[in-house]
């Protein structure tokens, strides 16, 4: 039986880890900047801890407590929240909060922690996503919050494997949890005066053709807890039929080429080379379709339906898939 140290235990993912791990017989040391919210999850086997992560002082508290009740083994750095915006227009005070919760948040407790991980050849679960590695229109802020998450991962696991430290990476897709409503709650609303604006629908359009409905929370749930004996010292795990499409997508074609194909994608003209036009994949032989093939099987060439040239390229792709 391990001892969990979790972040982020009010709602979501955290509070179906901490149920799931206590139903398991494990022991949970659930936290949370609110710890009323955590009073069902009271019983024997849990410590229920106020923390906000944004506080080093209340960080050492918790930790303090942890160690001092069951010295932890395991640690879920699972609290975090997004915003959305473009680059331009996005809140730069509410971007540096977000910074605060998810990125050095993250630090202060793994730092608290270290000591007893390394002395218990323990093992750290790192909530990203798939915009750890992938990113949207108005997501760069929150995606650069998680791609420093697989920075830190990578960097910890270097430094700490020698110790016994197993580290794995969580990429979830599109999940039903609060995420949603809080990224909306915390980010500055669209301005329909935006230069922005005519490129809104487009966006979401595109999200929603990438995405999945959003799915069981209890997936990435089980994902997590199968991840806590498997022997391997350091491994990503994209959790969701999306994640693993989008992620799969993007190492056959390189950040380069994906980032071309989403640029295509959000209505950008054709370059010079374009493979991702159908003018391209009526016109290569078969051996030149391999990214556009990669394209086609992850659905992200679905718009290119709406000419009779679309049809045809989508067509020959299909015959060829």
């Amino acid at each position: 039986m391990h001892t969990v140290f979790v972040t982020g235990c009010a709602t979501g993912f955290g509070r179906r880890l901490a149920e799931r791990l206590l139903a398991d017989g494990h022991r949970v040391v659930a936290t949370d900047p609110d710890p009323s919210t955590l009073t069902p999850l009271a019983g024997e086997r849990a410590l229920l801890l106020p923390l906000d992560v944004r506080d080093t002082r209340q960080v050492r508290e918790a930790v303090d407590h942890a160690l001092a009740w069951s010295p932890p083994d395991v640690l879920v750095n699972n609290g975090g929240y997004a915003i959305f915006g473009t680059q331009e227009e996005a809140d730069l005070d509410a971007v540096r909060d977000l910074f605060d919760v998810n990125v050095l948040g993250v630090g202060r407790v793994t730092q608290a922690l270290l000591p007893t991980l390394r002395a218990r050849a323990g093992t750290v679960v790192q909530l990203s996503s798939v915009a750890g590695r992938t990113v949207f229109p108005e997501s760069g802020w929150y995606a650069a919050t998680k791609h420093a998450i697989e920075a830190m991962s990578e960097a910890l696991f270097q430094e700490c494997c020698t110790f016994g430290v197993k580290v794995r990476v969580v990429e979830p897709g599109s999940f039903d949890t609060r995420f949603l409503p809080t990224a909306i709650a915390s980010s500055r609303p669209r301005d329909p005066g935006s230069a922005y604006a005519a490129r809104h629908a487009v966006w979401d359009a595109r999200k929603t053709e990438a995405l999945e409905p959003p799915q069981d929370p209890d997936l990435v749930v089980r994902a997590i807890v199968a991840a806590l004996d498997d022997p391997r010292p350091f491994f990503r795990l994209p959790v969701g039929p999306d994640s693993e499409r989008m992620l799969t997508l993007r190492d056959a074609l390189g950040p380069d080429g994906y980032s071309l194909l989403q640029g295509r994608r959000n209505g950008l003209a054709a370059q010079p080379g374009d493979p991702f036009t159908p003018e391209a994949v009526l016109a290569a032989p078969p051996e030149a379709l391999g990214p556009a093939l990669a394209a086609f099987r992850a659905g992200q060439l679905d718009h290119w339906g709406a000419t009779d040239g679309g049809r045809e390229a989508l067509e020959r792709l299909g015959a060829l898939a």
